[in-house]
């Protein structure tokens, strides 16, 4: 029996002007005969890449609100009911106010932060390493989920895509306790896998209108690549976004573990749409690696504290927060050092700013 080929678009696209972005993701859909139709009055979750507030490269840390509206526009003409949700490194309600989507949206649905969503349990036996996690309510409760990533090289794992937007779907400092359970890039690799598994979006449509290079995910350099990509399959767009950047698949772990564990078809790879642009990215080198790995290491030996009690506004998110309830209000947040497991859940999550640091 032949099996159907996993299709890749490539589309150019010259700005974020709302037109032409509206025009480009729909011609890349086109191309890979997504059809929306079949979701009519569904409900989708759309998970763009907030990563958090980033004044001098916002533009090419976060997907632009343009490609999200674009989305949205398609689902409103077929009645769907949509939820835009993400989990930001930094607080979530100003990251997506830094982004632009919350108005987005505010104008087409629902905007869900995960931090303040219920929380469900996801049970996987055959998970490599994460063989339980936990997620936001709402990812289960839609029938359509879209996975809008920014394109963008990553100081750990070399590359961000597809894949590894989907983490995004880890509330808060949930993160951190995953991150202490991989002792590296290729651990981590698998953890991303692990999760993306059981999440499966059934549509990527990548951000490369403008992408990052070189330290990426945020400290890297801003470069105009003028794309937008699309396809049902998320490893079938990483691997040709990464061959596209001047990357080798074969060298990103989340890729390889996609590959082994069959979640990339065995068979030809055939990209449709425009010509297939080429770049040669920046990439971190082994060194900025290097000082990534020893700046998380370093972070882990220090712990949280209320570093200005005149910010504390006593909202007991932290308290409400904290994995381990580690955290106490007398009036102001009090931390047991010997419970806390340092995943920084309450300077993640505090609005004010309060939260910070303190070396052991």
């Amino acid at each position: 029996m032949t099996k159907d080929i996993e299709k890749v678009s490539v589309v150019r696209c010259s700005d974020y002007g709302q037109v032409k972005v509206d025009r480009a993701v729909k011609k890349a859909l086109d191309l890979i005969g997504f059809d929306f139709s079949k979701f009519h009055g569904k409900k989708v979750l759309i998970k763009p890449n907030v990563v958090g507030c980033f004044p001098n490269k916002q533009i090419a840390a976060t997907t632009n609100p343009s490609v999200v509206e674009a989305v949205c526009k398609i689902l409103k003409k077929n009645n769907c009911k949509i939820f835009i949700g993400d989990s930001p490194f930094t607080e979530p309600i100003s990251s997506f106010k830094a982004s632009g989507i919350d108005k987005v949206a505010k104008k087409y649905g629902k905007l869900v932060i995960f931090e303040q969503d219920k929380l469900m349990k996801i049970r996987d036996e055959n998970a490599e390493i994460l063989k339980e996690f936990e997620i936001a309510n709402t990812i289960k409760e839609v029938d359509l989920i879209i996975n809008i990533p920014k394109l963008k090289t990553h100081s750990l794992t070399k590359f961000t895509g597809a894949i590894k937007n989907i983490y995004g779907v880890i509330p808060g400092g949930l993160k951190q306790r995953i991150h202490l359970q991989a002792k590296g890039d290729k651990e981590f690799s698998a953890i991303l896998i692990d999760i993306y598994k059981n999440i499966n979006p059934c549509l990527t449509i990548m951000d490369g209108i403008i992408g990052m290079e070189g330290n990426g995910p945020t400290s890297g350099d801003i470069i105009k690549t003028k794309t937008i990509l699309a396809s049902k399959d998320g490893t079938a767009l990483d691997i040709a976004v990464t061959r596209m950047i001047g990357l080798n698949p074969k060298e990103i772990y989340t890729i390889k573990n996609a590959i082994k564990q069959k979640m990339y078809p065995n068979f030809e790879f055939i990209p449709v749409g425009d010509k297939f642009p080429h770049f040669n990215f920046k990439i971190p080198s082994n060194q900025d690696i290097v000082k990534t790995k020893e700046m998380i290491s370093h972070i882990f030996k220090e712990k949280p504290i209320v570093c200005d009690v005149k910010k504390c506004s006593k909202c007991q998110r932290c308290m409400k927060h904290c994995p381990t309830n580690s955290i106490t209000m007398c009036p102001y947040p009090i931390i047991n050092p010997k419970t806390c497991i340092r995943c920084f859940c309450c300077i993640e999550i505090c609005p004010t700013d309060a939260m910070g640091f303190e070396k052991e």
